[in-house]
């Protein structure tokens, strides 16, 4: 546990401390350890020093009452450099899936001399009217010129969860199976079992569940933030699916071709997910982009 912005982080390093430091920073309502820790080993055994955390309101990290403590995306920013101040680390590689992905695009504007290399995995580019855009999007409306909406599989799956909400523990559970389920590519063998598990573990170990769904809240980046996108210097990988029904491959174009000099991996058969079949070709990609040997 680490004090960050007057609230407490919980985090795990992997690695020797002394070896190049990666932060990992998972998307919205996510605890840390969906980074699967068969990919971190891959990551230490390159020579990597790897850090995840929880964010708030997520796993055993401090939970709020949004209404009352509200927070924007440039709080979870600094939560992230809390997360590298608490470890003593003045640099490090960023790496987020999903919202972890704005997180880290905005830690990279705002504190560029804190990013020694940029990562963006399965996210969109941070743009105005994010939140409102999926709103939207769940109203069956498409604002002219947006970025493409989620998959008709995955609104379909938030409207059912909506209008009928899990009444148990059980039945959220079984709700979030399915949930991932959706969000993986669907040429790629699911693991039901071992999902159930992981699932299983985040409840258990969450401070306060129904906190998670706070990120929904968090209101989209400012205009300024969007634009400086455009004039930033940090060295970017952008990882992408084929598959992704949350954010479709558009999206990760999208933040390659605003990020000057930013490389896009596409990969065949990525969802919304970190799938055990790709984890060599990752591993590969963020070994090679920080500035090890695959």
């Amino acid at each position: 546990m680490v004090k960050s912005n007057g609230i407490e982080l919980w985090t795990e390093g992997f690695g020797q401390p002394g070896n190049p430091p990666i932060l990992l920073v998972m998307g919205a309502s996510a605890q840390g350890i969906l980074w699967p820790e068969e990919l971190i080993e891959q990551l230490v055994a390159g020579g990597r020093y790897v850090i995840r955390y929880d964010h708030r309101d997520t796993g055993q990290s401090t939970s709020f009452d949004f209404q009352k403590n509200p927070y924007t995306l440039e709080d979870l920013a600094k939560d992230a450099l809390g997360v590298l101040d608490a470890y003593g680390i003045a640099a490090a590689h960023l790496v987020g899936a999903s919202m972890g992905g704005m997180i880290c695009q905005l830690v990279s504007i705002l504190h560029p001399e804190r990013v020694l290399s940029l990562t963006v995995m399965m996210s969109t580019p941070l743009r105005t009217g994010i939140v409102e855009t999926f709103q939207q999007a769940f109203q069956g409306k498409t604002p002219e010129g947006a970025l493409p909406p989620p998959a008709s599989r995955a609104i379909e799956l938030q409207l059912a969860a909506a209008s009928n909400p899990p009444r148990d523990r059980e039945e959220a559970i079984d709700l979030q199976v399915k949930m991932a389920r959706t969000m993986a590519a669907s040429g790629v063998p699911f693991d039901e079992q071992e999902c159930r598990r992981t699932v299983e573990r985040i409840f258990n170990r969450a401070r306060n569940p129904a906190a998670a769904m706070n990120h929904g809240f968090v209101p989209s980046p400012t205009r300024e933030q969007a634009e400086a996108l455009k004039h930033l210097r940090v060295p970017t990988l952008v990882i992408h699916g084929t598959d992704d029904p949350m954010f479709p491959a558009a999206h990760g174009v999208a933040v390659a071709e605003r990020i000057p000099g930013a490389k896009l991996l596409m990969l065949e058969g990525m969802g919304h997910d970190i799938p055990r079949a790709l984890f060599g070709e990752l591993s590969r990609a963020l070994l090679t982009h920080t500035g090890a040997r695959a």
